[in-house]
């Protein structure tokens, strides 16, 4: 049995405190390859922990960054996946253990709202950080191009195959409460809330709907990670008469509060890191078997409309949400085959792992033949051009030397002295 450490920074699902994308993309991960057979173990740091109780259901290891090269070097285990590149930023150097990252969306695009002082910085940590790794996971087969750029900064050749499309996945979905809706539909709202993901105007246009019908309710589990919203627009919410507010709840009753809902909302303003991203706020309610609302650009949008397992609008169509939002709070949608195509895709989601390229690899797992990678490349190159300027400089100077010197022997000639008197004779 292959022995997997898998490495993150997030909280995972089952623990009783709120968790974000991340840790719940880790756990889907993890608890996928435990049901194919694979003995992983995860590693978090000893801080994230804190004095939370561990779950007794999986196993889990502290660590600190500052050992955790020597922790992975220790033979524990066979090879090491790090959810996201930003983790392997802990290593001193490569490992010798063959090492995966997965890597579920754009997170250099967060950072450029998160730390805009040094968003160049981290571009080379990235690099130089997916060098380290011998394999690579993505979300989605729209992002396979985006990572293969990286890749090939990182010093991966573009016709090595070692990018493998890993999409959303999740334990099977327990069946507690399935189905269950309100008779007041519920609109739920939930998720992380963060600055380089604007929500409000869909939000607003929603619960102003709703006080107009005098029906439905606003469900909002979520926040900052602080539990405030990133907008303070949001407060002004927190007392409306259709708007529940829970804030931000650990996962498991996060979950219970979505399956109560007639549909989960995730319509997001348009961005390149949005068009990337793996939307696993929109998969986890689908897991859960609930109805979605998303906007065209979603990951999840083509499945939604295929399985009429929810509605798809353009953003920033006002009236058509609108419109929407009244035929669901009202009931005049048939929410129960929208339901049941969530249940068809919630059954894809949790399909077991049985068939996948990462499962060949892990038969027999190797490290590739580091590469330099672009910066290093570069610089390599700089020094190469540099070397040639100099021989052609050499050159340049040796055939000028050559030049003065047939230059002095002619001049020497007593028929040029001659030539240079007849000259001036005649410009007198």
């Amino acid at each position: 049995m292959t022995k997997l450490a898998l490495v993150t920074t997030e909280i995972l699902p089952p623990f009783s405190v709120p968790c974000a994308g991340g840790g719940v993309r880790a756990w889907g991960l993890g608890e996928t390859l435990r049901k194919a057979g694979i003995e992983v173990t995860y590693l978090i740091p000893g801080p994230v922990l804190g004095a939370h109780s561990l779950p007794l259901d999986i196993p889990i290891q502290p660590f600190t960054p500052e050992l955790l090269h020597q922790m992975l070097e220790s033979g524990a285990w066979d090879v090491v996946l790090f959810e996201q590149w930003q983790p392997l930023t802990f290593l001193q150097k490569a490992l010798s253990i063959p090492v995966i990252a997965d890597l579920p969306g754009p997170l250099i695009m967060e950072y450029y709202w998160r730390d805009p002082q040094y968003y160049y910085q981290h571009i080379v940590d990235k690099v130089e950080c997916l060098a380290k790794a011998d394999y690579f996971l993505c979300a989605l087969e729209r992002q396979r191009g985006y990572y293969q750029a990286w890749q090939t900064w990182a010093g991966v050749a573009p016709e090595e195959d070692r990018l493998a499309v890993m999409p959303f996945c999740f334990p099977s979905m327990p069946f507690s409460r399935q189905g269950f809706v309100e008779d007041e539909p519920l609109f739920f709202w939930g998720g992380m809330f963060w600055p380089w993901q604007e929500r409000f105007e869909a939000f607003t246009v929603m619960t102003q709907t709703l006080q107009q019908v005098r029906h439905g309710q606003m469900v909002v589990v979520g926040g900052g990670p602080d539990g405030e919203a990133a907008n303070p627009a949001y407060q002004a919410f927190r007392d409306h008469p259709y708007v529940s507010w829970l804030g931000n709840l650990c996962f498991a009753e996060y979950v219970c509060e979505l399956k109560r809902a007639a549909v989960a909302v995730d319509v997001c303003h348009p961005t390149v890191e949005r068009t990337l991203s793996s939307d696993l706020r929109t998969g986890t309610s689908l897991w859960a078997g609930v109805p979605c609302l998303v906007s065209r650009e979603s990951a999840w949008a083509a499945a939604i409309e295929a399985h009429n397992a929810g509605w798809v609008l353009p953003y920033g169509d006002a009236k058509a949400l609108r419109h929407l939002t009244k035929d669901i709070a009202l009931d005049r949608g048939d929410l129960i085959a929208n339901r049941r195509g969530a249940r068809a895709l919630s059954e894809q989601i949790s399909t077991p792992l049985s068939t996948h390229p990462l499962l060949d690899w892990l038969e027999n797992p190797q490290k590739r033949q580091p590469q330099p990678v672009f910066f290093a490349a570069r610089g390599e190159d700089r020094e190469q051009r540099l070397r040639e300027l100099r021989q052609e400089l050499d050159r340049l100077r040796f055939e000028r030397d050559n030049l003065l010197h047939d230059l002095d022997a002619i001049r020497s000639k007593p028929l040029f002295r001659l030539y240079k008197s007849l000259k001036s004779f005649f410009q007198s």
